[in-house]
């Protein structure tokens, strides 16, 4: 597949994927096969976006807050990484920065909204509700631009542009960033478990540790072995439950029956 119709279909699908982020959210998830598709890389971009997703477990944009774009670095990156012929240490140097400075775009645009919001409203007021509608497609549409700008920008500079930045780029620099794409997911992780109710459930998490550690089961066997715990609690408090409601019955009717008498 020609270069350039391959920078046209990445640009193309990260703009349709910056329309859905404010729609369901599923497009994310399609990056590795879609650049995988583009590139004739599917192992590549399953490893390579597969970290990035592992990065930015913990980082949610909670109440509209701005926070690193880690579905955009691992677009990027990996497209890249696969078309300069590099590896992960490439797509983090590329993706990461990427992704940093995708939240000037969000803030830009979620600025934006607010006018577009405001005049959406005086539209609704005047009950033009037909202009209203068309003019709330420009959310979507500034989203998605948000996106594609910065993936259209670094795609079409080419190879040429990434290789003369990776030849600037010292040897502890990159060995550097190899030992930081190994710890990031462990953050992104760790940032996770600080909003899970670790203090309750402690135990499942010692026993889904031992069972990936040291049992060295696959990924599958321990996410079972989770669910199978889950059905266990879930079962659990719908018995205490059910004898918390047979107790308030009985007391009630205890009561009632002392009223009667």
């Amino acid at each position: 597949m020609p270069i350039i119709l391959q920078n046209i279909l990445i640009t193309v699908f990260a703009f349709i994927w910056g329309i859905d982020t404010v729609e369901f959210q599923v497009v994310n998830v399609l990056t590795p096969l879609v650049v995988g598709a583009i590139t004739g890389n599917w192992t590549e971009a399953i490893t390579i976006s597969g970290t990035f997703t592992l990065m930015g477990l913990g980082a949610v944009s909670i109440g509209g807050a701005s926070v690193p774009n880690y579905g955009l670095a691992g677009l990027i990156g990996s497209y890249i990484a696969i078309r300069s012929g590099s590896g992960l240490n490439t797509a983090i140097a590329i993706g990461i920065p990427v992704g940093l400075l995708a939240i000037q775009l969000d803030i830009l645009v979620k600025t934006l909204m607010n006018f577009v919001a405001s005049h959406a409203e005086h539209l609704a007021d005047k009950k033009e509700f037909t202009k209203m509608n068309r003019f709330l497609y420009i959310g979507p549409v500034l989203y998605g631009l948000a996106i594609a700008i910065p993936v259209g920008i670094v795609a079409f500079l080419g190879t040429a542009v990434v290789k003369s930045i990776l030849s600037v780029i010292p040897t502890w620099f990159m060995n550097g960033l190899s030992i930081a794409g190994a710890m990031l997911p462990v953050v992104g992780i760790a940032i996770l478990m600080h909003y899970m109710p670790l203090n309750r459930y402690m135990n499942y998490l010692i026993i889904g540790f031992v069972a990936a550690a040291y049992l060295k089961l696959p990924v599958l066997a321990v996410s079972l072995l989770g669910a199978a715990f889950a059905f266990k609690v879930f079962l659990d408090s719908k018995k205490a439950s059910t004898a918390n409601n047979v107790a308030s019955q009985a007391s009630a009717k205890d009561q009632g029956d002392d009223y009667d008498e």
